[in-house]
């Protein structure tokens, strides 16, 4: 063997190791920030009073990051430019984001921990970018974002289809491809054998195919009758999506202009603070439950319990405070809370206009009306259906794509425009370039 040949092998082996060593460290991180944002999120319940302190909490999130001299800019959006252009992310964003995360959690903040796991996984993947071959390394980072994901999800195979879909690029080698895949095995084994879950229990999906045939016909007004019930669940998340994210934008924008981040943070926090704090006083006691990352109204609304109606709309407004403020979370699980809310009040509207036999079809399920709107609100604001497919494939089984394909399609059509991620639709269009203000825009 020539020299070349066995360097080449040894970069190889060297590659593969390093995969299972990030694989495993983004589980062990995974759970890390789960732990962090239960313990955040246990406490609130005990005391919402806490939420008085959401802008303090933001304050030391702030310092926290400049403790440590980050940029308090950095947030998913700003990782994914980075990992886009093949730039490293700092590995000292990886405590930072956890300790925000849970601060937010902690005070009552609308924020999520899987967006901020994708972070997480970026920046763990900075401590091994300089032991493996020049070759491979912009492969690393995709490859831990994509593992966190599919670890906080309870999905590796959504994880490997995000670290693709959302990044906008194509697989150009076995080791892009392969990456991962092994990363995201090795840190869900590390989350499962933790026992780390996303959902406790399981949920299962209703059987969407039976509806097709009823003994040996086929039933087609049944079928047209459920596919426009799942299509209108899909518009009103695709409408959802337009208002949250351009509502978002605004807010960021207009917010921004008070300067240092700071300011934008004490905004935020204090309105948040107003509406959930003096829930007493007006007996509207029922908002806090919407305070957290939404895995309450998750496991409520896919168990087929009743919901008030406005709960998406609830669920939405106290994400959007939270997050314009510049407060360090995810989004994503929010995004999920809020669409299985929606799709659960679509179904119930619809119950009482329906005819039987179409609700019939469907199970007359507000379970399957959550899930469908979770997956399709998902998919339209971060512009990834094939993750949102196989995130539903795997956590309520493949039965369940019929349905989830007819909500994505309709939801991803209405709101192609508009992303969490805006940087991933202007890489679509060519038009992706890295702003350098961004990183300087919490100066003081």
């Amino acid at each position: 063997m020539s020299a070349a040949k066995r360097q080449s092998a040894r970069a190889g082996v060297i590659f593969a190791l390093a995969l299972v060593v990030l694989g495993a460290l983004v589980g062990l991180l995974t759970v890390a920030l789960s732990v962090a944002v239960g313990g955040g999120a246990s406490l609130f319940a005990e005391r919402p009073q806490l939420v008085w302190l959401l802008p303090v909490a933001g304050l030391c999130s702030y310092g926290a990051y400049r403790a440590v001299g980050l940029d308090f800019s950095w947030s998913t959006a700003r990782v994914m430019e980075a990992v886009r252009d093949g730039r490293s992310v700092p590995p000292l964003l990886a405590p930072a984001i956890i300790v925000g995360t849970a601060l937010t959690v902690l005070c009552g903040g609308s924020v999520g921990k899987e967006a901020a796991a994708l972070q997480m996984g970026a920046a763990a993947s900075g401590l091994l970018r300089g032991r493996v071959s020049a070759r491979f390394r912009t492969v690393l980072a995709p490859a831990a974002m994509g593992a966190a994901l599919g670890a906080m999800l309870d999905a590796p195979l959504a994880g490997v289809v995000f670290s693709f879909e959302a990044l906008r690029r194509r697989p150009d080698s076995f080791a892009s491809l392969a990456a991962p895949a092994v990363t995201s095995l090795v840190s869900w084994g590390v989350v499962r054998a933790m026992g780390v879950r996303f959902l406790p229990g399981s949920v299962a999906a209703p059987a969407v195919l039976d509806v097709v045939f009823a003994g040996d016909s086929f039933m087609g007004d049944r079928v047209a009758g459920a596919l426009l019930l799942l299509a209108a669940v899909g518009a009103a998340a695709g409408v959802l999506t337009l208002a949250f994210c351009g509502a978002l934008e605004k807010l960021r924008g207009g917010l921004a202009r008070l300067g240092a981040p700071v300011f934008a943070l004490a905004v935020g926090g204090v309105a948040t603070a107003l509406v959930v704090g003096y829930a007493d006083l007006f007996h509207y006691e029922d908002v806090r439950s919407y305070c957290g990352t939404g895995l309450s109204q998750i496991e409520a609304a896919l168990a087929g319990e009743a919901l008030p109606w406005w709960a998406f709309i609830v669920k939405a407004a106290l994400t959007l405070l939270t997050l314009a403020g510049g407060f360090k979370g995810g989004e994503i699980m929010p995004v999920l809370a809020t669409g299985a809310c929606l799709g659960a009040a679509v179904f119930s509207a619809a119950s009482p206009l329906l005819p039987a036999s179409i609700l019939g079809a469907v199970g007359a399920s507000r379970s399957l009306g959550a899930l469908v709107g979770m997956v399709a609100f998902f998919a339209a604001c971060t512009n990834c259906p094939l993750t949102a497919l196989a995130f539903a494939g795997e956590l309520f089984g493949f039965a369940s794509l019929p349905a989830t394909i007819v909500a994505i399609a309709p939801a991803c059509l209405i709101a192609r425009r508009v992303s969490l991620y805006p940087t991933s639709l202007q890489r679509a269009r060519g038009k992706c370039q890295f702003d350098p203000a961004l990183a300087s825009r919490d100066a003081s």
